[in-house]
């Protein structure tokens, strides 16, 4: 697999506006506004897995709000998470990793000319990125469901096995 300078550069971009929005998390307001189209889109995938999952949501909120000694950024409240849904509405988010993955693919198909169309598409990619992390709520809804700590226990067997499977077998040397 070949890369191009270009495809580095603009990986880079993301990585930079991702730190830009971290940083930003002191001036909340400004915070709040540069985040709330990933926020949105957060929230909107716990509501629509909570919708096809039977999680019956009852609320979506985008208005931040204190929680403890931070922040939450938005919620969406059910009425019926159950041990088959909960880890599914809960982890939700983690479908927008495969949509930023598609835009970035998408952008470097073409030759990207480092403008204003860039800058949006690159901080529209970090939004997504930002916004696909689980909050503590989220990993808590999720760690009520024996369906994922059974995908979990899956996937680190799989991953093993496909460590040693792709192992090189080892060598004795005779002397």
């Amino acid at each position: 697999m070949t890369s191009h300078p270009r495809e580095w550069i603009y990986i880079g971009l993301v990585v930079a506006a991702l730190f830009g929005l971290h940083g930003l998390r002191r001036v909340f307001w400004a915070f709040s506004l540069l985040v709330l189209p990933g926020t949105f889109a957060h929230e909107a995938l716990h509501f629509l897995s909570g919708l096809l999952l039977n999680g019956g949501p009852v609320s979506f909120n985008l208005l931040p709000r204190r929680e403890g000694t931070g922040w939450a950024m938005g919620s969406v409240s059910f009425n019926h998470l159950r041990w088959y849904n909960a880890f599914f509405i809960g982890m939700a988010p983690l479908l927008l990793l495969p949509a930023a993955y598609g835009l970035v693919v998408w952008r470097l198909r073409g030759v990207p000319v480092f403008g204003w169309r860039e800058a949006l598409a690159v901080y529209l990619i970090a939004n997504l990125v930002y916004a696909a992390l689980p909050s503590w709520q989220d990993v808590r809804i999720a760690a009520r469901s024996p369906i994922g700590w059974l995908l979990l226990a899956a996937g680190l067997g799989w991953g093993w096995h496909a460590l040693q499977v792709g192992a090189p077998p080892a060598q004795v040397r005779a002397r």
